[in-house]
């Protein structure tokens, strides 16, 4: 190889080419999964050689530049094993790929299995006289999708006769079957043979006779014996009390090896893996009878212990990279980047791409706010199988309703128990929101909320919404536009009101069945009728009507201590303590995220007002005022991590299960983060409490759900916590750094002949800071991945499956990656290409976070199959931002920014 193309191929830009393409594909790719299904994907991206192309010339290009930058001295050793970790996990993901099995193992109780069937399927060609005697076979494996197939194409001879089977064409019917159609040429003669699969892509064998012979073909996994057996002794499946939400499942087996004379039992379950003879088994799904499991079974030691050597060397080296002295986090300053040529950045960019109606019911029963609390305080069981404070489950409802935790003058707690013991004037109160015009129009109102009595007529049976709900239920998901969508969503809410009515979601009596359910109290009364206890349940709902019309406070309260020194003595399982239950209560009411993002967004924006102003007056900043918003911003904060200490106490396990708990803990970091920097300058406390507020705000929005939950089984592991803490910290330094390059383009935009000298040193200085931000999110991103890998394996048998949400996280490394180190290429060197490219790169963390959660399918979908749409704001966010870069760039420009 001579010395040019050596140079060409260790340079700097054609690193920055690979990371774009590489980058590129990906996106292609899981976008294309989300149409055609993950083996499509596979085939037409992931499973290609000019993928592993992309991948081999990364790796030649990262040895090259080791060598070139001369990683390898003394100073130097901490940055040079960190860049070797990532050939070694590629390396390891080469051995998984050509040497690795992933297959499954089904087994019904009592019965013994010693076979698995691979992930791949094959294609099977048998060649028979017509003794049976087989003359001729071959198996090889064949990949097909509705887009793509393996090009297919067997030679045999049979005594004199030449046999050509070859892959014509595969079609999906639209009943979701598919058929493959094969030419078969024997002689001079051709014949067609098709094969039907069904939705496992498996086939019944196909004979095809010809004379003196005969061929068969079967389309079906490689059957895999292994060396020894399972027996399933029993399979346990666990709900939540009350519910049909597993909480946990298993399989109690028995390992039979003869050869060894081994007998063992063990437990599978999800994160308990069975291991033996470098076979690994992963309790994967099970039987709708619950008397059969699915385990997953993988054998892949030699890719793994690769892989997760270069996982662990990762690792270290990333934190004595932080630690090095002589490591460019360390030493990096403000003559660090260069002005220079922003062509290319301008290129890249172009790549990245209430009132209430009027009414008058003053004879409707209103519980006293004293009373209604203490109600409040009793134990009911959700439908989901969670054993939580009656307030707790006002508070959703309400929210659901009226999109409020409170309305008007009512609390969650006053509204349900009018709802419940006073429906026939309750029912006239609006507070059911609306926000469509065409189903105000409907219902003949006007205002932003309505009653039920608006909607519906229960004495007559008479539902004005009735035609349209049964005429938006009969259409596909698909085809529903934004009026059958808003049609089901008031349906809903209707439905939900008249279940409060009928006491449907008043489910606070232990039953003590074999299911652990609590019913409501007509419910529960007609299961237990015959028991000593059934007058207390019986008598005690219509005698606290009858006290609380009364407005007898003393008395009411003595018959809500009744009914909970019930629960806690008829409960089957341990139910929260009195110190959780009062805890959850004061989390509700306390509305701390509610208060905090508007306190976090205003302290910001005056913060980051007054500096610019100060920047352009060319005045002193006064000493005071980094200590009074430090002040301001660290109640904030205590604030804020109280809510999630309470959250984490009241739910048993860490905040960080869903969308809305994930996005308060980045808002977290996100604050933590300005602290952390803020000694170097208060822009940067500025930016993290409005970009801190902002992300509170988006957790509240419509889309996002409060609502405390259960763990589903995978999430019960100590790995919930240590890969999404990582992961969505690292968020919080990202957006710190994109909003400081918000900032910096907004310098730049006011900056004039007189203030020049004090903007090019504020912005030095906030791009160093930027800097060590996002190197610091590029390393707990890139752990917090790898994390989330190894926490795969351990559930799931693979640690790395393409999935969107890990694709995109390795999307957003990459991208990161190119940003940290765009110093090194031509053209992107400069103050103004590092910021902006700073804000840009938020777009793969939004997507990674919101685009995948809420717009691809895949295993962290929170969508539901359903896309929320995208907001307006979003749009003008964009243009305005797009606005502004090109402001900031003419002005930079203009000022010779040199």
């Amino acid at each position: 190889m001579n010395s040019k193309k050596s140079f060409f191929l260790f340079s700097p830009w054609f690193m920055g080419v690979l990371f774009i393409v590489f980058a590129m594909a990906m996106a292609f790719a899981t976008f294309f999964e989300n149409d055609f299904g993950a083996l499509a994907a596979r085939k037409l991206v992931y499973d290609t050689w000019w993928f592993e192309l992309i991948l081999g010339l990364m790796i030649i290009n990262l040895v090259g530049q080791i060598f070139s930058y001369r990683l390898y001295r003394k100073k130097k050793l901490t940055v040079f094993m960190f860049h070797l970790s990532f050939v070694l996990i590629i390396l390891g993901a080469g051995i998984t790929r050509y040497f690795g099995f992933e297959g499954t193992m089904h087994i019904r109780e009592g019965e013994k299995q010693n076979q698995c069937i691979s992930r791949d399927r094959f294609l099977h060609f048998t060649v028979k006289d017509l003794k049976g005697n087989v003359l001729d076979s071959a198996s090889q494996k064949l990949t097909l999708t509705q887009v793509s197939w393996d090009d297919y194409r067997y030679t045999t001879r049979v005594g004199n006769t030449k046999l050509t089977l070859e892959l014509a064409d595969y079609k999906i019917t639209p009943g979701g079957r598919g058929v493959i159609h094969f030419l078969l040429t024997h002689g001079m003669k051709k014949e067609d043979i098709y094969l039907w699969t069904g939705a496992d892509s498996e086939t019944k064998p196909v004979e095809k006779p010809l004379g003196e012979y005969f061929v068969v073909l079967h389309y079906q996994p490689r059957i895999i014996t292994l060396p020894f057996s399972l027996m399933l002794r029993d399979f346990i499946l666990e709900k939540y009390p009350g519910s049909s939400s597993p909480s946990s499942y298993k399989s109690n087996v028995i390992l039979i090896d003869k050869d060894n004379n081994t007998r063992l039992p063990y437990s599978i379950y999800m994160n308990h893996i069975l291991k033996y003879k470098g076979w690994r088994f992963y309790q994967s799904s099970y039987d709708n009878d619950e008397k059969g499991t699915i385990l997953s079974v993988n054998k892949d030691r030699a890719g793994m212990m690769v892989t997760y050597a270069g996982y662990f060397s990762l690792f270290l080296f990333i934190i004595l990279s932080l630690l090095n002295k002589n490591s460019l986090f360390r030493t990096v300053n403000r003559k660090f980047f260069h002005s220079g040529n922003t062509k290319v950045l301008l290129l890249l960019l172009g790549l990245s791409f209430t009132g209430l109606s009027a009414f008058s019911q003053e004879n409707k029963l209103v519980v006293e706010k004293p009373v209604a609390n203490e109600f409040g305080k009793l134990l009911v069981q959700d439908q989901k199988g969670r054993t939580k404070p009656l307030y707790t489950l006002s508070h959703d409802i309400l929210r659901k309703l009226a999109r409020k935790t409170e309305i008007d003058k009512y609390s969650p707690m006053q509204v349900f128990l009018g709802l419940y013991f006073d429906f026939e004037h309750w029912q006239h109160y609006p507070l059911i929101k609306i926000s469509n015009q065409q189903i105000q129009e409907i219902n003949g109102v006007s205002a932003s909320y309505i009653a039920f009595s608006d909607v519906v007529d229960v004495k007559h049976n008479a539902y004005k919404l009735r035609p349209y709900v049964d005429r938006a239920y009969t259409k596909p998901a698909s085809e529903r536009n934004k009026f059958d969508k808003e049609v089901i969503k008031i349906d809903e809410r209707l439905n939900i009101c008249f279940m409060v009515s009928t006491g449907d979601f008043l489910k606070i009596f232990p039953v003590n069945d074999s299911l652990e359910r609590w019913l409501n109290p007509n419910n529960a009364y007609q299961v237990i009728s015959n028991r000593e206890d059934s007058a207390f349940v019986r008598n005690i709902i219509p005698y606290i009507k009858t006290e609380i019309a009364a407005q007898n406070i003393e008395s009411s309260k003595a018959i809500i201590g009744a009914i909970q020194k019930y629960q806690y003595q008829k409960a089957q399982y341990e139910l929260p303590s009195e110190h959780q239950v009062k805890a959850e209560i004061f989390y509700h009411k306390a509305k701390i995220y509610e208060k905090l993002f508007p306190f976090y967004t205003v302290v910001g924006m005056v913060l980051l007002f007054f500096l610019i102003y100060q920047i352009i007056a060319r005045k002193k900043q006064p000493r005071s005022i980094g200590p009074v918003f430090k002040l301001l911003l660290l109640a904030g904060f205590l604030f804020h991590a109280l809510g999630l200490a309470v959250r984490w106490y009241v739910s048993g396990h860490a905040p960080m299960s869903n969308g809305y708990e994930t996005m308060i803990f980045i808002s977290w970091v996100t604050i933590l983060a300005g602290f952390l920097f803020s000694r170097k300058s208060l822009f940067v406390l500025a930016a993290t409490a409005v970009l801190g507020g902002f992300t509170l705000l988006v957790a509240h929005l419509s889309f996002m759900d409060p609502e405390i939950t259960n763990l589903v089984p995978v999430l019960q592991s100590y790995w919930l916590t240590l890969h999404v803490s990582v992961i969505t910290s690292s968020y919080g330094f990202l957006g710190l750094g994109a909003i400081i390059g918000l900032i910096v383009l907004i310098l730049y935009s006011i900056a004039s002949i007189h203030n020049k000298n004090e903007i090019i040193s504020t912005i030095e200085e906030l791009t160093v800071i930027n800097y060590k931000s996002l190197t610091i999110g590029l390393y707990l991103l890139t752990i917090g991945t790898f994390l989330g890998a190894i926490w795969a394996n351990e559930s799931w048998g693979r640690y790395w499956g393409w999935d969107p949400k890990e694709t995109w996280s390795l999307i957003t490394i990459v991208v990161y990656s190119f940003i940290i180190h765009s110093r090194n290429i031509v053209g992107l060197r400069g103050l103004f290409a590092f910021n902006t490219m700073a804000l840009f790169g938020l777009a793969s963390v939004l997507m990674t976070y919101f685009g995948v959660n809420y717009y691809l399918s895949g295993l962290h979908s929170y969508a539901g199959g359903e896309s929320v749409p995208v907001p307006a704001f979003v749009y003008w966010s964009v243009f305005i931002v797009l606005a502004l870069t090109a402001f900031a760039f003419y002005k930079e420009r203009k000022l010779n920014f040199r």
